[in-house]
């Protein structure tokens, strides 16, 4: 896979060994030999060197689809049904910001309301004693919200996050770059795959042909 590219920083200096070293690091080529991407490559070590992205949260749910490891606590891969990622599929892993937090609080408060209020309400009716939240139960609705939420969706295998792009070609993975949930991003993703990842995999070019004319993959 490496000897097909080479890259070339900002200034004009070689980084194919730096890039070539950091794919063999996080375990890609072990986990996907191949079947990856250097769209991929190139967000995994632009968002490992700016701080934006851990890599190793990527690799886990590459090494889950892999079966090379546990299993992912992350909602199970989907396969898009719309355009423009039509055909391939998505995989969620937990990114780095606030807004990867914040998606999670509001799917948990969504699925499962805040069970420490309803209980401690519960026993205001049972009891027939009306009363007010104190301080103490704040910070017990705070914590339930949180990590409350986050460990229920963690064992319903049902945290979300940002996209992992892939496609499904003879039985086998092959990763493609990474994405958000906003559907303008998923438009900059397909010019991206029909630019570079096409002209990597043969493969790709037919099969997201054919899911636009809703063939069957």
């Amino acid at each position: 896979m490496l000897g097909r590219f080479t890259a070339t920083g900002q200034e004009g200096e070689d980084l194919t060994e730096e890039i070539s070293r950091f794919i063999q690091m996080i375990g890609l080529e072990e986990a996907a030999p191949g079947r990856y991407s250097m769209l991929l490559v190139l967000a995994l070590y632009g968002g490992a060197m700016s701080g934006k992205l851990n890599p190793a949260k990527v690799m886990w749910e590459i090494r889950a689809l892999e079966g090379l490891g546990p299993e992912s606590r992350m909602k199970a891969p989907i396969q898009n049904k719309h355009q423009p990622l039509k055909g391939l599929w998505h995989k969620h892993f937990m990114g780095e910001t606030v807004a990867a937090v914040a998606a999670n609080i509001r799917k948990g408060l969504g699925r499962f309301g805040i069970p420490y209020a309803k209980s401690k309400v519960e026993e205001a009716r049972i009891s027939g004693v009306e009363g007010f939240f104190s301080v103490e139960d704040l910070k017990a609705i705070a914590e339930d919200v949180v990590h409350g939420h986050w460990n229920r969706l963690s064992e319903q295998q049902a945290l979300t996050g940002e996209w992992l792009v892939f496609a499904r070609h003879e039985e086998r993975n092959y990763y493609l770059g990474l994405t958000t949930h906003e559907n303008e991003q998923h438009e900059v993703m397909r010019q991206q795959i029909d630019r570079l990842c096409c002209a990597e995999f043969p493969f790709l070019a037919q099969l997201l042909a054919d899911a636009a004319a809703d063939k069957p993959l």
